[in-house]
């Protein structure tokens, strides 16, 4: 109910004043856009508490990005006129603030996908580029702005642009966005807005304007402050889902492409008489080749990563993470190669078949029997020296492999060492043992024979044991 009536007030108020911008003269305009700013500002501020404070960067560089601009209106109603050289740089710290504070929400709520906030960034970049080249440009020309001008409106209109656009991307992909994210974003455009519509009139950002100009800023404050009221502002930095990538092939395509859109309209440019766009050359082309390598990068890193993903599912158990069959064939392979390399025997191997798996998984059911599995090869993979590896062979069945003088005795102890405690599964506490067949290599025997003869050897411990 407090929440309630706190964002009722400020709509009423805030919303009251922004509607009076076109009665007021350009000295009221000024104190309309000072009480917006101080209202936002406020509003920010009280949603501070509500937040984590591991999560709380956004909002106070939003904060901070308000409080610059409340300075800057208080010096403007203060000086009764239009912006200074001073007043200019008051806003553009204060457009980096709000911008930092746009990039750390981004990143935390799309922490998940930041390939699709990289995609859609340097898709708003190009739509950016164009329409500054087809508009905003010839506009600016017109009215004779100087060039270091130019490029500095450029900058902050693609920076802007680029942020709005990985904002977007934020709303579209939420299955229901959150009111404050679509509040945020039409604030962005409404900021990108008045941006582009200020500087185009008047080459400037932060120069005398019109009233609709001016209400655009005014209606960007609002937005930005309603957004701090509503239920689940608090929220916002926290990761929000993460979708499904396109295909690689196509993501290449797209990046290609988007690295060639400015010099193409470049060349367009010089080839129908125009003048050279010196500063989107530079601004643009910048910003996309920065945005496409970090995520050519990633694009590389996330291959390689489901490449090593691919071999170590075709070499490894799913169920337990070790070694499988085919691996420990390439691995006892490859150590009785190195063994007929030194003419020393020196391979042992150990065939294990748990006892009393069968009555755990009949009596608790398969997924007790799975948790056993798994307990067991942790055990058996603790405390294995390096070199030494432990394998799933199948169904309850482990093959250890180890080289060296004393490596069976070693592993026979291992074993036992392993499955002395009891496992706790689905409440109860089990007990199971092992029967181990152990071989060790004359070094004339391959793989197939050492495994058939351990294989014997377990077969002959478990009939043993069952005799006694």
């Amino acid at each position: 109910m407090t929440r309630f009536l706190g964002v009722s007030v400020y709509l009423v108020v805030a919303g009251t004043l922004t509607a009076a911008m076109p009665l007021a003269s350009p000295p009221g305009r000024q104190v309309v856009m000072l009480l917006v700013s101080v209202l936002a500002g406020v509003a920010v501020l009280s949603v501070l508490p509500r937040v984590a404070v591991a999560e709380r960067a956004p909002y106070r560089w939003l904060a901070l990005g308000l409080g610059w601009l409340v300075v800057t209106n208080v010096a403007i109603v203060a000086a009764d006129g239009p912006h200074s050289a001073a007043g200019e740089i008051l806003v553009a710290v204060s457009h980096v603030h709000l911008l930092v504070a746009a990039v750390l929400l981004v990143l935390r709520r799309g922490r998940d996908d930041v390939g699709g906030l990289i995609d859609a960034s340097v898709v708003a970049i190009v739509v950016a580029a164009l329409t500054w080249t087809a508009l905003l440009q010839p506009a600016l020309n017109t009215a004779r702005v100087v060039v270091g001008r130019q490029t500095t409106l450029l900058a902050t209109v693609l920076l802007l642009a680029g942020v709005l656009g990985a904002m977007l991307r934020l709303v579209v992909i939420a299955r229901r966005p959150p009111l404050p994210l679509a509040l945020l974003a039409v604030a962005m455009v409404c900021d990108l807005a008045g941006a582009t519509a200020a500087a185009t009139a008047t080459g400037t950002i932060t120069g005398s304007s019109s009233a609709g100009r001016e209400m655009l800023f005014v209606v960007t404050y609002l937005l930005v402050g309603l957004a701090a009221l509503m239920p689940g502002a608090e929220r916002l930095a926290q990761p929000g889902p993460a979708p499904k990538e396109r295909p690689f092939r196509i993501r290449v395509i797209f990046l290609t492409s988007a690295v060639t859109v400015v010099p193409l309209v470049a060349a367009a440019r010089e080839f129908l008489g125009a003048r050279g766009d010196t500063a989107l050359l530079t601004v643009g082309n910048l910003l996309i080749v920065v945005l496409v390598a970090i995520r050519v990068a990633r694009l590389a890193d996330q291959r390689e990563i489901a490449e090593a993903r691919m071999r170590h599912q075709a070499t490894h158990d799913l169920l337990t993470g070790l070694p499988n069959r085919a691996e420990l064939w390439n691995r006892l392979d490859a150590a009785l190669a190195a063994e007929r390399a030194s003419g020393r025997p020196e391979v042992v191997l150990l065939f294990c078949d748990l006892n009393g798996f069968k009555a755990v998984n009949d009596r608790l059911g398969h997924l007790a029997g799975d948790r056993l599995l798994t307990e067991v090869a942790a055990r058996l993979r603790a405390g294995l020296p390096e070199g030494d590896t432990v394998a799933r062979y199948g169904g309850d069945e482990f093959v250890l492999l180890s080289r060296g003088p004393g490596a069976a005795e070693r592993l026979t102890g291992h074993v036992r060492d392993a499955l002395t405690a009891p496992v706790a599964i689905s409440g109860e506490t089990v007990r199971v043992g092992a029967s181990v067949g152990t071989v060790c290599s004359d070094g004339l025997l391959d793989a197939d024979e050492l495994i058939r003869r351990a294989d014997q050897a377990m077969y002959r411990d478990k009939a043993a044991r069952r005799a006694a």
